[in-house]
C-alpha cells in the first residue's frame, strides 16, 4: 500500500537532510538521552518521512536491557529495542509526521540502558563497525 493513497498534487519531495555518527559514544543512562539529532526547517503544509537506524553494543550481563526511540520537538513518535546479552544489536526506525507548520524541527534518535550496563556506538570500530543515523525527506501534498 503506497505511504499517501493519493498522488501529491503539485508536491513531491521539497528536502532532504541527514546526519551520521562520526565519534563513538557511550551512555549509563536510566533516561533517554540523544544519541544524535537532526535539525531540519520546514517550509510549511508539509510532511517529514524519518529513517533512522543504528547498531550499538553492551557490556552484557543477563537482566538489562536497551532501549532507543525517535523524536521529533521532544515528542516520542517510535521506539523499539530490548537486549538481554552481551551483543551488537541494530535496527531501524521508519516515521511519518503529520502535516506540519513552517518552523524549525528537532528529530533526535535517544537510547538509555538499564543499572550497571553501558551501552556503545562506536562508528570507528573496524573490527565490528556500529552507527547511528537519521535522514529526513519533506515532502508536500
Amino acid at each position: 500500500m503506497p505511504l499517501y493513497p493519493k498522488a501529491p498534487s503539485g508536491g513531491g519531495i521539497i528536502q532532504t537532510a541527514s546526519a551520521v555518527l562520526a565519534v563513538a559514544t557511550t551512555t549509563t543512562s536510566v533516561t533517554y538521552v540523544d544519541l544524535l539529532t537532526l535539525a531540519v526547517t520546514t517550509g510549511g503544509s508539509s510532511r517529514l518521512e524519518i529513517y533512522a537506524s543504528f547498531s550499538t553494543s553492551n557490556n552484557g550481563g543477563s537482566g538489562g536491557q536497551d532501549y532507543l526511540r525517535l523524536t521529533v520537538d521532544g515528542v516520542e513518535v517510535q521506539k523499539m529495542g530490548a537486549e538481554q546479552w552481551t551483543v551488537i544489536e541494530g535496527g531501524a526506525i521508519f516515521f511519518v509526521t503529520d502535516v506540519l507548520s513552517a518552523a524549525a524541527h528537532t528529530i533526535a534518535l535517544q537510547w538509555h540502558t538499564t543499572t550497571g550496563r553501558t551501552l556503545r556506538c562506536n562508528p570507528t570500530l573496524t573490527t565490528r563497525p556500529e552507527h547511528a543515523s537519521i535522514m529526513a525527506i519533506e515532502t508536500r501534498g
